[in-house]
């Protein structure tokens, strides 16, 4: 944490921006870490209000590659609240992260309130979807795969369940996902997670004919019930409220 800490604020100053939160994605986030799982942090940041000024195109992402254990990236908060009006299923999860490095207060509550008013379960169900039935095609057939693999399956598929089945926003960990499904079925992927946290990410799993079949029936489930979600047709309004708030707090003169 602490390294993690100090890279960050090395950030802030090549960069000259203000991070504003940090956190952990990916499988050590998702509840599914490997041995050898790398580090996937990604942030928010902004620059001073004369930055988003100028007419010219400026970069809005950095990326700060350290090491192959640590990936590092961050989105600009302008950036960030545009991809949030479309419901982007990726900046929604970050804040739903049980692995923070950094919280400016009250940015991060103030931001997940205004999640909560433009979260699209339709736009979040799609982005889940299409990676579920990605990774199904890729082990289709096979006996047996990466079991690395096979959890993005499961956990994109637990993701459109959660979907269907409530109208709150998807959590990021598996474990609070398998909330959905029955006791029986968490005790066999709490088996399964406890499988990856001992095996390499390349470890090749031999495919477990029970489970899978569940797996292929909640498939069925989820392919039934995707043309019954809702919409959000939210304004820019609420957005451009935060972000001139935002600004005016951090003034370049």
């Amino acid at each position: 944490m602490g390294n993690i800490s100090n890279i960050l604020n090395e950030i802030e100053k090549e960069y000259k921006v203000k991070i504003l939160y940090a956190c952990e994605t990916g499988s050590r986030a998702w509840g599914f870490p490997s041995p050898d799982s790398d580090f996937d942090i990604r942030f928010i940041y902004m620059h001073g209000r004369d930055w988003y000024l100028s007419l010219a195109e400026k970069k809005d992402n950095i990326e700060f590659m350290m090491n192959d254990e640590l990936d590092i990236s961050g989105w600009d908060l302008k950036k960030s609240l545009v991809l949030l009006k479309k419901s982007n299923a990726a900046l929604i999860e970050r804040f739903q992260s049980p692995i923070e490095y950094f919280a400016m207060e009250p940015f991060k509550e103030d931001f997940k309130k205004i999640i909560k008013e433009y979260y699209s379960p339709i736009a979040v169900f799609y982005h889940h979807y299409s990676l579920a039935k990605k990774f199904l095609e890729d082990i289709k057939g096979q006996e047996s795969f990466k079991l690395k693999q096979y959890f993005y399956f499961i956990r994109s598929l637990l993701s459109c369940n959660w979907i269907i089945k409530s109208n709150s926003v998807v959590p990021m960990n598996i474990e609070a996902l398998m909330e959905m499904i029955s006791e029986t079925k968490r005790d066999e992927l709490r088996k399964l997670i406890a499988l990856k946290a001992s095996v390499v990410e390349k470890y090749m799993y031999k495919k477990e004919d029970g489970l899978h079949a569940w797996l292929l029936e909640l498939w069925n489930l989820v392919e039934a019930s995707k043309d019954k979600l809702g919409t959000n047709s939210m304004s820019y309004d609420l957005l451009n409220d935060f972000f001139i708030k935002m600004l005016h707090g951090n003034a370049d003169n």
